[in-house]
Formats: C-alpha cells, structure tokens, sequence
C-alpha cells in the first residue's frame, strides 16, 4: 500500500498526515492493514458526517482492506449514477446488508448466489441515526433485497456502547458477513484471514483508549 503524507495544522501546529488512511503518521494504520482479495463486492455509502471523522471511522480501513470495494459520499442515492449503475448491472447481484425481519441470513445459509452473478454488497456507513436518513432518502438502495447475518456476540467497539448488539462498526459488519459467506462456501477466506480484517479496528481500539479520559471496556 502506497504511503504519502502531508500537513496539516491541528490546534494551531503542523502535523502530518498520512494520505492513505487519513490519520496523523504516528497513529497510521497502513502496517496493520491486509489487503483481502473477495469475489464479492462492497459499496460503502458513507453519510458526509461519518466521512470527516479521523480518529475512529472504520469505513476508510474498510475500504483500504477489501480491493473489490468503493466509498460513496452523501445522503440521498436515488440519481446517482454510479450506484445505479450497479444496482442495474445484469451481471452481477445486488443486496443491502441491513438488519430486518425481512432478511436472506448469511449465517444459516438462506442467501445462495448464482454463480455467473457476483454478489454486490451495500452498506451504509454512518451512526444508525444517520443510517435510516440515507435509507429514507435513497429510494434505489431501500428498494434493493437484504441480507443480514446472526450477531452472537457485541461489538468491539469498547469505547462506545452501541445501542443494540445488532450494531456493529462497520468493518466489523464486513468481517461478520465474510466469515458467513466463506462458512458457506461462497468466499475463499480463513479464519486467520478474518482476523487479519479486525487487525486495524482493534489497533483503532488500542489508540483511543490510550487517550486521557476514554472509557474502560467493561
């Protein structure tokens, strides 16, 4: 992964950043980023205000682990035409992987692909508040058929608790619906490889809580 940095003042002095992970360098995450080869594509629609945070936003190192993804910025996706480009893509499939009662579960096997149509995954990277605002607004992607997955333990994300075990950072929700896929049969991945997809959001972990004041995991 190319590294490149560049300054930029914060609380009145230059810091240098890193390009690639828009942190600053003595917290970059590149070294512990792997870069995971998947037949399944995911679309990450990142609402604006998840897209200007630096210390703890995991789509960016989403994005920077899986080569077969892409990174939307904005509210409403109706018109766009990238994304309905491959929302009507004949040769690929498309789903919104989001919890709901309607659901194809990935993890008990529900979802089975057709095997000349690559899976497109949609997820909406943002706070769950900010989530349903993008799903409101963007009739194409609340139109797509959902998948979701069994979530048997919390979220990681020890220095905030989320509101509902459902809720997951979303490289965490990436990882969950990779290992189901791969359980299945339709990803070639390990469980080490799993692991190695966590490695950044557990250093993002280590980081903050190395801040004064940050919360103790319970």
């Amino acid at each position: 992964m190319e590294r490149r940095s560049f300054q930029r003042r914060y609380q009145g002095r230059p810091r240098c950043w890193c390009r690639a992970c828009r942190r600053p360098e003595v917290t970059c995450l590149c070294s512990s980023i792997t870069r995971l080869a998947t037949r399944s594509r995911f679309v990450l629609l990142t609402h604006p205000l998840e897209y200007r945070k630096v210390k703890i936003g995991t789509g960016r190192i989403t994005h920077l682990s899986l080569p077969n993804s892409e990174v939307h910025v904005g509210v409403d996706f109706s018109e766009h035409q990238r994304i309905n480009e491959l929302i009507d893509n004949s040769r690929t499939e498309s789903f919104l992987l989001y919890p709901d009662q309607a659901s194809l579960n990935l993890s008990r096997g529900e979802y089975m692909p057709q095997p000349q149509r690559p899976p497109v995954f949609f997820l909406i990277d943002s706070t769950w508040a900010c989530a349903k605002k993008v799903l409101r607004r963007s009739q194409n992607v609340r139109a797509l058929p959902r998948v979701c997955f069994d979530v048997d333990a919390e979220s990681a994300f020890a220095i905030k608790r989320q509101p509902e075990k459902a809720y997951l950072a979303t490289i965490e929700a990436a990882h969950r619906c990779l290992m189901a896929l791969a359980a299945h049969g339709h990803e070639v991945l390990k469980a080490e490889d799993g692991r190695r997809l966590l490695t950044p959001f557990h250093r993002i972990m280590e980081i903050q809580q190395a801040y004064p004041g940050a919360p103790s995991p319970d």
